[in-house]
């Protein structure tokens, strides 16, 4: 099974914090559910255009899957609209904390809303009176379940898609969690901070990233359950159209790199077709999780010392 990970346009939080910082006057004016900013609305198009474009062939393998924030509704719509496939927002794929303000909790959109908003969207599995807020345990209980879901699927032994849109501390977290053996420091996290203390794997917004799993590999191949192809590739966008990683001390351009050249994503390649990876059968190229522990002791190092 190919998984396909994929965070939000750029969200109006999202914007606010790039001007405000982290601090208070984020967190003060911070909305409980965004929409998307006018680039995230282009980056989201542009996603679709590309990704719709490259998967069209393989429409009967895809599953679209995408959070109850609107941030993500809107960001897989263009998507589904170039496929013309439904997408089932899943109540267990949604941002770390929930829906929240300050130190408030809060409320999204409950099912009927959402479904009258995004005609095409199943939203069954989303409560009437919407979603709310929730501790760092409860989001390390509800990426176990996304994973066993996403295992179970696998184990069926077919070449299905699942493309998930989502959020950028939630697939940190389920990243981690596939990925790394043993991974479980964040159990016992009582907030993000310490969640995401000892590594951190950012994406831009709309970045993409492709993981396999349940394929039998082959006997050259290392021998694991999940393997990752590339974390973070954002080829559907241009440079100034990139957003979502800044780096302490680093200016916008540095941060873009840094997500292009493969510190934090894959080798640009303005000729990369997700198609050729999903059509031609899998030769066992790709990062086994001992590589992703080292790559991201790596990456915590030079944030750390940015």
């Amino acid at each position: 099974m190919h998984l396909l990970l994929i965070r939000h346009g750029q969200s109006g939080n999202n914007l606010l914090e790039a001007e405000h910082g982290a601090g208070d006057a984020f967190y003060n004016k911070r909305s409980v559910d965004p929409p998307l900013s006018k680039l995230g609305e282009l980056q989201a198009r542009l996603l679709g255009l590309r990704l719709g474009a490259q998967l069209r062939r393989s429409k009967p393998k895809v599953r679209l899957l995408c959070s109850s924030m609107m941030r993500a509704l809107q960001t897989v719509a263009p998507l589904a609209s170039a496929l013309q496939l439904p997408v089932t927002v899943h109540p267990d794929v949604h941002e770390v904390r929930g829906f929240f303000h300050g130190v408030e909790k809060a409320r999204g959109m409950g099912r009927s809303q959402l479904e009258r908003q995004f005609p095409g969207f199943d939203g069954r599995l989303v409560p009437e009176e919407g979603q709310g807020s929730e501790t760092c345990a409860e989001a390390t209980a509800r990426a176990r379940r996304v994973i066993a879901m996403l295992q179970g699927w696998a184990s069926q032994g077919d070449e299905e898609i699942v493309v998930m849109v989502s959020h950028n501390d939630f697939l940190d977290l389920l990243g981690r969690l596939l990925l790394v053996p043993g991974a479980s420091a964040s159990d016992a996290a009582e907030d993000s901070e310490e969640m995401f203390r000892d590594s951190y794997w950012p994406m831009n917004n709309t970045g993409v990233s492709h993981l396999i799993m349940g394929v039998r590999p082959p006997a050259q191949a290392y021998q694991v359950g999940v393997y990752l192809l590339y974390w973070n590739r954002s080829d559907h966008l241009g440079e100034e159209q990139r957003s979502g990683v800044h780096l302490k001390n680093a200016g916008f351009t540095q941060s873009a790199e840094w997500a292009r050249v493969g510190k934090g994503g894959s080798e640009f390649d303005p000729g990369f077709d997700e198609s050729q990876v999903v059509h031609i059968p899998w030769q066992g190229f790709a990062l086994p999780a001992g590589v992703v522990v080292a790559l991201c002791a790596i990456a915590s190092m030079y944030f750390k010392s940015m």
